[in-house]
């Protein structure tokens, strides 16, 4: 009886039920797998060489990432989190948030709807930037070159000397040019032109002139590095981000 009763039980565990409740376990592992799935590792696998941060915590779908920076560019402390809708056309995009500074941003290399402010305590390059804006801005890359850009990216230049007191901002429409990435931007006044270079390999190039300046002003920033340029005065400057 008692072996009669071991046969049946076990018979019933290899059963069609049995094989359904082992495959419903199956699929709730795997999901809770995937809703508890780490951020930091996720973003280990899918972001540039560029990107650092001092900690990542949280799940891949809700996290925060402290003290990120994109190259030279400091996003500081951010919620960001992997959106579901953008996996169903195989792209891996996160949403980034912070106060004052919103975007999204997909694996190999792009962003999209970027809108806010952030400071750039060390300038950019040669230039004292202290801040970059963007508008509904929105660039990709792929295959080495620009693919899409739109929207609108500003700077800001802290003063220049004493004879330049005020702050310089310039703002512009994005652009795809000869595969770059392309920012042509202009001051209030029109007096301060400034181009922005980005290719795919992270190096980037700004340009700015300077125009309508008295002759005391431009030979002092002359001396500071600026050269003579058709109407103007002006500087260039390159890095790597």
């Amino acid at each position: 009886m008692i072996g009669r009763w071991i046969f049946v039980r076990d018979a019933a565990l290899e059963g069609p039920r049995s094989r359904w409740g082992r495959l419903a376990l199956a699929v709730i592992v795997v999901l809770a797998l995937i809703v508890l799935l780490p951020l930091r590792l996720v973003l280990g696998l899918a972001a540039p060489e560029n990107v650092s941060a001092r900690s990542v915590e949280g799940s891949v779908w809700d996290g925060r990432i402290a003290d990120l920076n994109l190259g030279p560019l400091p996003l500081g402390t951010v919620e960001a989190g992997l959106e579901p809708l953008p996996l169903l056309i195989g792209r891996a995009q996160f949403s980034v948030m912070r106060e004052g500074f919103s975007a999204k941003a997909y694996a190999g290399g792009g962003v999209s709807r970027a809108n806010g402010s952030l400071a750039l305590p060390d300038g950019l390059g040669g230039l004292p930037v202290t801040a970059i804006s963007f508008t509904d801005f929105s660039a990709g890359f792929a295959g080495g070159t620009c693919t899409q850009a739109e929207g609108t990216m500003g700077l800001t230049l802290a003063s220049l000397g004493p004879l330049l007191p005020d702050a310089i901002m310039l703002s512009g429409k994005a652009r795809c040019e000869k595969g770059a990435l392309v920012v042509p931007m202009r001051g209030a006044q029109g007096m301060e032109q400034l181009t922005l270079r980005l290719t795919a390999d992270g190096r980037w190039q700004a340009d700015l002139t300077l125009s309508g300046l008295s002759q005391v002003t431009a030979d002092a920033l002359r001396a500071g590095g600026f050269d003579t340029r058709p109407g103007g005065i002006g500087i260039a400057t390159s890095g790597t981000f």
